[in-house]
C-alpha cells in the first residue's frame, strides 16, 4: 500500500511540475529581464515584483525576496533567496540554500536542501540530500532512489526509495518502503518507525530511535510485484471499472434526462463535431491552466482539479455515447431499457478488455476521453439552443428510454381499460 503512495507522490510532483512549471517558464522566455544571451537566469536585488513569478533557463540562480508562489524550470536551479509562498522547481539539479516560507514541490535528478522550508517538502528525484544545515519544519514526502538525511525534519518522514540513510533528527514518525533503511550514530527519531523492506533496518548503537516495526517483504513478493498485477487484482480492477461505467450510465439514463436526450441526438448527428471539441479541449487545457494561475492561484488549482475530473468522467460518458449507436441493433429484439443495458455492457467490456493490450490501451483511453469530454462540452455549449430545437423537431427514433417506457405503460393501461369495458358490457347483457 505504501509503495502505491510513494509512486503517487512522484506522479503528483511530476504532473504538477511538467504541466505548470515548464508552461509558466515558456511564457516568460522572451520577457524576463534576468536572462542573458546564453540562456542563464540570474535573479538578484532587494525583491522581485509579483508579476515576475515564473522563470525558465539553462542555469537559474535566484537570490532575492519573492512574495508570491514561484515557478522554476531549467537545468540547474540554485535558490538562495527568501520565498514567501510555495516553490515549484523542475530541473536536473535543484539546490535550496535560502528560506522557503511555504511548501517545496520539486522533481529533479538531484535535490540538495541546505536551507529552511517552513512547511512540507514533496520530492520526486534520483538522489535527495537534506544536509546538516537544513531545517524542514513539517513533513517530507518523497520517492527517490537514494536518500541521505543529515538535517532536521520537524514532523514526519514518508519515503518510498531504494536506500534511506538517516543521520539527523526526525521529530515525528517514519514510514518507509525501501530496499535498505539505515539509522546511523547521532540520529534521533522521536516517533514510531514502520519499515517495509526485504532487509531488516540497520540501527547503530549510538542512534536514538524506538524499535523498528519491520514488515518483511520476501524476494518472491518482490518478484511478483515487479512482474505485475495478479489475476485477482486484474479481476478486481475490471469489476471496479465496469461498476463505475454502469453508475454513470444509471445517472445519465434516469437522473439527467435532458443530457440523455442530448446525448442521443449528438451520437447520431454531431459525433464529428464533438470529437473536434474534445480534441480542442485537451489542446488548450495547458493554456487554460496558465491563464487561471495568472489570474488567481487558488482558481488555477481549482481549474486543475476540474480538468482532471473531466478527464476521469470522459471514459464512462464516452461508453454511454457509443452505446447509443449500438442500441439500434437490439431495438427490435428487446425492450428499450434492456437493449440500453446490453449495449452499455458490450461497449464497457470491450473498452476494459482493450485497455489491457499494450499500446492499444493508450489509443483506446485517448479516444474515449476525447469522445466523452467532447460530448460533455458540446452539451454545455449547445444545450439551450441547437440541441433543444433538434430534440423538439426530432423523429420517434430520438425518444428517450423513459418516454418509450411511459408510452408502453400507457398502451397497457388503454388495453386494460378496453378489457374492463368489454367485461362490463357482457355483464350488462347477461
Amino acid at each position: 500500500m505504501f509503495k502505491k503512495f510513494s509512486i503517487s507522490v512522484l506522479m503528483m510532483v511530476m504532473v504538477l511540475l511538467i504541466t505548470v512549471t515548464t508552461a509558466f517558464g515558456a511564457t516568460n522566455n522572451d520577457i524576463s529581464p534576468y536572462e542573458d544571451s546564453s540562456g542563464n537566469v540570474n535573479i538578484e536585488g532587494a525583491s522581485v515584483p509579483n508579476a515576475e513569478f515564473a522563470f525558465a533557463g539553462s542555469n537559474i540562480t535566484a537570490n532575492s525576496v519573492f512574495d508570491t508562489t514561484t515557478f522554476f524550470a531549467g537545468n540547474a536551479i540554485t535558490l538562495d533567496g527568501e520565498y514567501n509562498g510555495d516553490v515549484f522547481a523542475a530541473a536536473n539539479t535543484v539546490t535550496v540554500n535560502g528560506k522557503i516560507n511555504g511548501n517545496l514541490y520539486t522533481a529533479a535528478n538531484q535535490v540538495i536542501i541546505n536551507g529552511e522550508v517552513t512547511r512540507d517538502v514533496f520530492a520526486g528525484c534520483s538522489d535527495l540530500t537534506i544536509s546538516k544545515s537544513a531545517n524542514i519544519n513539517r513533513d517530507v514526502y518523497l520517492a527517490a532512489a537514494n536518500v541521505n538525511i543529515d538535517g532536521i525534519v520537524g514532523r514526519n518522514l514518508r519515503a518510498g526509495a531504494g536506500n534511506v540513510s538517516i543521520n539527523g533528527t526526525i521529530n515525528g514518525f517514519v514510514e518507509t518502503d525501501v530496499d535498505q533503511l539505515t539509522i546511523n550514530d547521532g540520529a534521533s527519531i522521536t516517533g514510531p518507525i514502520n519499515n517495509r523492506s526485504a532487509n531488516q533496518a540497520v540501527v547503530a548503537p549510538g542512534a536514538t530511535a524506538p524499535e523498528v516495526s519491520w514488515e518483511k517483504v520476501s524476494k518472491e513478493q518482490t518478484v511478483e510485484e515487479a512482474q505485475g498485477p495478479t489475476v485477482g487484482s486484474i479481476l478486481l480492477s475490471i469489476i471496479t471499472k465496469l461498476a463505475f461505467i454502469l453508475v454513470i450510465w444509471v445517472l445519465i439514463t434516469f437522473m439527467t434526462k435532458e443530457f440523455n436526450a442530448n446525448t442521443t441526438v449528438m451520437a447520431k448527428k454531431h459525433i464529428l463535431a464533438s470529437l473536434g471539441i474534445g480534441a480542442g479541449f485537451f489542446f488548450i487545457s495547458p493554456l487554460l491552466l496558465i491563464v487561471s494561475f495568472i489570474i488567481y492561484a487558488p482558481f488555477g488549482f481549482a481549474m486543475t482539479c476540474g480538468i482532471i475530473a473531466l478527464a476521469i468522467l470522459g471514459m464512462p460518458v464516452a461508453a454511454v455515447v457509443l452505446s447509443k449507436l449500438l442500441i439500434r441493433f437490439f431495438e427490435d429484439k428487446m425492450k428499450p431499457l434492456l437493449s440500453s443495458f446490453v449495449s452499455i455492457l458490450i461497449v464497457a467490456a470491450a473498452a476494459i478488455i482493450l485497455g489491457y493490450i499494450p499500446f492499444v490501451n493508450f489509443v483506446v483511453f485517448l479516444f474515449l476521453d476525447v469522445v466523452g469530454v467532447g460530448f460533455i462540452c458540446y452539451n454545455m455549449l449547445f444545450t439551450n439552443g441547437k440541441l433543444k430545437e433538434e430534440r423538439n423537431t426530432g423523429d420517434d427514433e430520438l425518444l428517450m428510454i423513459d418516454e418509450i417506457i411511459d408510452m408502453e405503460e400507457g398502451t397497457l393501461v388503454i388495453e386494460k381499460t378496453t378489457e374492463t369495458i368489454k367485461l362490463g358490457d357482457e355483464d350488462t347483457q347477461n
